[in-house]
């Protein structure tokens, strides 16, 4: 019994893993092509960012209808959170949509929250299950702000390159809306982000 929990434990292949390593291809794919001056692709990689996000549900979905979770899918759901996130963030300021200091906080934070979770993941936590709190749970680990989170990234990111790609900085109304959902996404991180922590630092005492 023990052997079959290491062996599910330490898997790779799982089918939620699968969907996760298919999801930063993916996002690879997407980084590489859409510079090319062709507007089938352009459009193409506009698509790809919400069935970046979908892919993200739909990992959780497998594991937990096929009975595959596993203590490394939950890191890696994380990790591949973190991966889309950051380069898309960066690939907004590559193309002059938003501030370079932006993806540098938000990158920042995500290398801090990390830190201290692998604290409780060396603890036999996953990154979710150290928040205890309702505030941390309400604003970290409750399906509402992480489906709610997910969205609203999902919005930013297929606007920002619909932006760019369709050449749709002169109409005012879409940019007022893009802004916002900058603003609104950094604050919902850097709150997401002090919760984690907190959550942390009252594990490690």
């Amino acid at each position: 019994m023990m052997e079959n929990e290491s062996t599910k434990y330490s898997t790779l292949a799982t089918p939620a893993n699968l969907v996760t390593y298919g999801r930063i291809l993916l996002l690879f794919s997407l980084a590489f092509s859409f510079r090319i001056d062709n507007q089938v692709i352009r459009i193409g990689c506009i698509v790809c960012v919400p069935l970046l996000f979908y892919l993200d549900s739909l990992d959780g979905y497998l594991a937990r209808h096929l009975d595959c979770k596993t203590k490394l899918g939950s890191v890696l759901d994380v990790v591949g959170d973190r991966i889309v996130e950051n380069v898309l963030w960066l690939l907004l300021a590559y193309l002059h949509l938003i501030p370079f200091w932006i993806p540098v906080l938000i990158i920042s934070r995500g290398f801090l929250i990390d830190g201290f979770r692998s604290i409780a993941t060396a603890q036999g936590q996953t990154p979710f299950s150290i928040m205890r709190t309702f505030w941390g749970r309400l604003f970290v680990s409750s399906p509402l702000s992480r489906t709610s989170y997910a969205l609203s990234k999902a919005i930013l990111f297929t606007l920002g390159l619909s932006i760019w790609s369709l050449q749709l900085q002169d109409v005012n109304g879409i940019i007022v809306l893009f802004t916002a959902l900058v603003f609104l996404n950094v604050v919902f991180c850097l709150l997401r982000g002090y919760y984690a922590v907190k959550e942390c630092l009252v594990l490690l005492r």
